[in-house]
């Protein structure tokens, strides 16, 4: 009888090690597919591609959870089959009869899978501020970059003025939705004087403000029968925008989305390209509000990790003060 308690024990604790990875595994793979999601990149934009393609729209919580659930395969089957063996070992010798302890073992098991959620999603916020430290910094005073010369082939991030000609007839709205909330921006791009003329591609963007609109956030709505491209170009009357020509210059942040928008708009996008933003508030704000996303789901599932070990001892505390009357 002793081998086959031991055998279920060794079982419930590997499965229990298995729940606590998944539940950790889980939040890291949910952040790396969350970026590829906002950024419009990855694996995330190639089916997101492929949906407008063949379905001429885009689910992006569906495919968001089908990846995440793809990459936690492994650790899902190995958690499946470990539970299998448990409850074939439940069915016989003492552990048919000791309902206590498999009670004991689920909530174990539940516990262990939110403080794994816990932990990792705690990692993925400290990840997310961490990579908030790497992006440029707008300090000291701007530098000077007028389109067209060679002062724009390699620019140096940081704090610049640009001098262009910037395109306000092409204009796209990016709305980025981060769960607990959104917000929206336009760009543009800007050239220097002879880059239309030259056909060169576009490599210079600009944050832009619509002055008609109030609040952080602007939702799309696309008149019927518009084309969807046209409505994001914003090739409507009545609509003004100002550009930023001030601000902070970053490499390689213009939204995978608004790429494909202008391409897909006959323009030719350049893959090393730069945006100017108004502020450097503008880029952390992402980061800022991941972490704080990524920490209450740390806080949750840390407060339902303790109810669920509460709940273990005091089916313990209870299930031992059984024993003792029975052996009384």
């Amino acid at each position: 009888m002793a081998v086959e308690k031991d055998a279920y024990e060794r079982v419930s604790s590997q499965l229990n090690l298995a729940v606590r990875l998944l539940g950790f595994w889980i939040a890291l793979v949910s952040l790396f597919f969350l970026f590829q999601a906002l950024d419009y990149r990855g694996l995330v934009g190639r089916l997101a591609e492929w949906q407008f393609l063949h379905f001429d729209r885009y689910w992006p919580t569906l495919t968001f959870v089908a990846l995440t659930a793809l990459f936690c395969l492994p650790l899902i089957l190995a958690v499946w089959l470990l539970r299998v063996r448990q409850r074939r070992d439940e069915g016989f010798g003492p552990a048919r009869i000791d309902d206590g302890r498999i009670i004991r073992g689920r909530l174990t098991r539940l516990q262990g899978f939110f403080a794994g959620v816990a932990a990792g999603s705690l990692l993925a916020a400290i990840i997310v501020l961490v990579m908030q430290l790497q992006l440029p910094i707008n300090e000291g005073s701007a530098r000077s970059l007028i389109l067209g010369t060679s002062d724009a082939i390699a620019p140096v991030e940081g704090g610049a003025v640009i001098t262009g000609e910037v395109d306000l007839s092409e204009v796209a709205q990016f709305n980025e939705n981060l769960l607990l909330v959104k917000r929206t921006l336009y760009f543009a791009p800007v050239r220097g004087p002879r880059d239309r003329a030259n056909g060169e591609p576009l490599r210079y963007f600009v944050e832009v403000k619509r002055t008609d609109v109030k609040g952080p956030y602007d939702k799309i709505n696309f008149p019927e029968g518009e084309d969807m491209v046209h409505v994001w170009r914003f090739r409507v009357p009545g609509i003004t925008f100002t550009p930023y020509m001030n601000g902070l210059l970053t490499r390689r942040t213009l939204p995978g989305e608004i790429e494909n928008l202008y391409r897909y708009a006959g323009y030719e996008v350049d893959a090393d390209n730069y945006v100017l933003f108004s502020s450097r508030e503008r880029l952390t704000w992402r980061y800022y509000v991941l972490a704080a996303e990524f920490g209450i789901s740390a806080l949750i599932s840390a407060i339902l990790a303790f109810v669920f070990g509460r709940r273990k001892r005091a089916v313990t505390q209870r299930v031992r003060e059984e024993g003792e009357l029975t052996g009384a």
